[in-house]
Parts: structure tokens; sequence; C-alpha cells
């Protein structure tokens, strides 16, 4: 019995290994590579990134080598990018449908173009543009970007369900552009407060916004949610090193886990350190009965018994609502009643009377 169980865990462990081996090597697959051509306006050329000193009303032309070392042709999809901020507190280059945040005099999605779609043949090298129209009004401080490369899935990858997701293969390249030496200090604000649901799991965010035009490198977030007048926190977060692009927001978090929203008045105090200056907001909002239980009817780490917890309150209000009907049904016919039977007997007193 000692080997044949023996034999059945390593032959469990062996498959695990081979399942996770197969999907590493195959995520590690990337059939072409970028390399970014720097320009004169280079800051540093001993970085791989554009940092470019640019001049308003100018046009500048990024030029990126792609290089296909491969036996098959690739094709590739190719965006300009806007920098964001994405709920984890890290700087993205991914969307290309990014929203623009409030602060924002423009983007650099709005004013880089580039091709949206290139073919690289077998063995090939090819340089692909991306021109830049520099705003004519000046600017101070950085706006940030990034030229975002993604392999396209072939057919047979795209068949593979949730293994494909492992298969979307990207590079960026950033780009930072600034006109002055100016320095720019960020400028730390809170947006919106409320409950919500992340991926099935009940939360509370707090939209963090940047409203300058200026990087922040290792933010500091302390995040404390407290219900009605108490005054020990229920909730509360803590995060070091986040990062934050210029004028841009995200949705701070604190996570519920495994405990169901309860309807009432909530107040959250938030602090915020960037290594150089301190903010500090309070914020009250309210639950209401309607909306926890809509998260929490739907929260995937819930007990069974949290989610769909027996109304007590509403077959309490049902239940006063049919005694009070009742009392006045029968308060109704008792005096009826009695109305009937006072005018039965003053009939029967007429009636004696007359006969005597």
């Amino acid at each position: 019995m000692n080997k044949r169980l023996f034999q059945l865990v390593f032959a469990i462990i062996f498959l695990i290994l081979s399942i996770s081996m197969g999907v590493t090597s195959q995520a590690s697959e990337i059939n072409f590579n970028v390399k970014a051509i720097l320009p004169e306006n280079q800051r540093s050329k001993e970085i791989s990134y554009f940092d470019l000193r640019v001049v308003p009303g100018e046009t500048q032309t990024l030029s990126v080598e792609l290089t296909n070392d491969t036996e098959e042709d690739v094709t590739v999809y190719a965006s300009s990018n806007s920098a964001i901020t994405n709920d984890n507190g890290i700087v993205d280059y991914s969307y290309n449908d990014a929203k623009k945040d409030s602060s924002a005099v423009f983007t650099f999605s709005e004013i880089a173009k580039m091709p949206k779609e290139i073919i690289l043949p077998k063995k090939s090298t090819k340089i692909v543009e991306c021109v830049v129209e520099i705003p004519k009004e000046s600017f101070d401080g950085h706006v940030l970007g990034g030229l975002y490369f993604e392999q396209k899935e072939d057919k047979e990858e795209k068949s593979q369900g949730a293994l494909a997701v492992g298969n979307r293969f990207s590079y960026v390249v950033g780009v930072l552009i600034s006109e002055t030496d100016q320095e720019i200090k960020p400028e730390l604000a809170l947006n919106d407060v409320k409950a919500t649901q992340i991926t099935g799991n009940n939360a509370v965010i707090m939209n963090i916004q940047n409203k300058k035009a200026a990087m922040i490198k290792k933010l500091q977030l302390d995040a404390t949610l407290y219900y009605e007048n108490e005054t020990k926190p229920r909730y509360e977060n803590h995060q070091e090193s986040l990062t934050m692009a210029p004028n841009t927001n995200f949705n701070y978090k604190i996570d519920l886990k495994e405990q169901p929203f309860v309807a009432g008045n909530y107040t959250v105090k938030i602090k915020a350190n960037d290594g150089y200056k301190d903010w500090s907001w309070e914020r009250k909002f309210e639950i209401k009965e309607k909306e926890a239980k809509k998260y929490n009817a739907t929260a995937i780490n819930l007990p069974p018994d949290q989610r769909h917890s027996f109304p007590w309150v509403v077959v309490m209000s049902i239940g006063v609502g049919l005694l009070i009907v009742i009392l006045g049904i029968i308060y109704y016919f008792n005096r009826k009643m009695k109305k009937e039977q006072k005018k039965y007997e003053e009939l029967k007193n007429s009636l004696d009377k007359s006969e005597e």
C-alpha cells in the first residue's frame, strides 16, 4: 500500500511539473524583437527608452527597429498609448483607449501617430516610425507614454481558450517628453469614495488623482475604514512603493475579504506620502441596504449564509402590516356589530311599548 501510494504521489507531482514546464516554455516564446533608435535630442544615451527634450510646435519622429529572426512571417499590432496608473498602483502603457484625466492638457496618444498593423517577413528587420506633433503652447513637467507592440495570435493559439492568455506577447518602449527643466511637484487629490465589487470581491474604492505633470516613483498609502461612530477601524490597507504617471488617477481599494457589506454610514481616512510631502483626507459616505444586499448576493468569497441571509426585517415589516390590517378589520366589524345590536335593541323597545 505504501509503495502504491508513493507511486501515485510521484505521478501527480510529475504531471504537475510537466504541465508547468510546458506552459512556461510556451509563454516565454516571442517571435520578434524591438529596439529604440535614439535621436539626437535624447537626454540620456544610457537608457533604452525615449527621454526627449522637445520644442513647442515641432514634429518629432520616433524610430523603432523591429526584427523577426524566425522562419515565419509575424504580424504585429502597434499603438501609441498614454501612460496610466492602473488599480494596482503601477504605471501601465498597455491601454490604447485609456480615458483622459481631467487634469491633463493633452496626452501622448493625442499627439502621437503610428501604423496600427505591421507585417514582419521571416528573417527580416523593419524600421517603424511614430510621428509626434508637439503642441504649440509650451508646458512644464513631463508627458509620459509608450509605443506598444503586440504579436498577433495565430488560429491555433486562439482556439486554446484560457491557455491563449499566456500567448499574448508584447513589447513596450517608453516615451518621456519634456520642454524645460522647471521642477513640477505632484499634487494629490481624493475624488470619489464608494462601495463596489472587484472580480467578485466586496471592496471600498478611493479614487486618488495626481493632478500635476510629475511622476511619483515611490508612493505610500494608508487607508482605514470606520463604521458609524466606532473608534476602531473595521478594515484597513497599507501599501508602499506604488507609482503614478503624470496627470492620472487610480482606484485604491480596501478589500473586505470574507466579510459582507453592512448597510450604514462610514468614514474613510487616508494618508499618502511620495517621499517628500504628506497628504491626508477624511471622507464620509453611506452604503445603503439595497446596495449591500446586491453585492453580498454576488460576492464569491462569502459563505452561503452571508450571501443570501434571510430577510427578517422585510418579513417582520410585512407581518406587522398584516397584523394592523387584521386588527383594523376586526375593529371595523366590531363597531358595525355594536351599531346593529343597538338598532335591534331600540327597535325591540319600541315594539314592546306599542304592545302595552
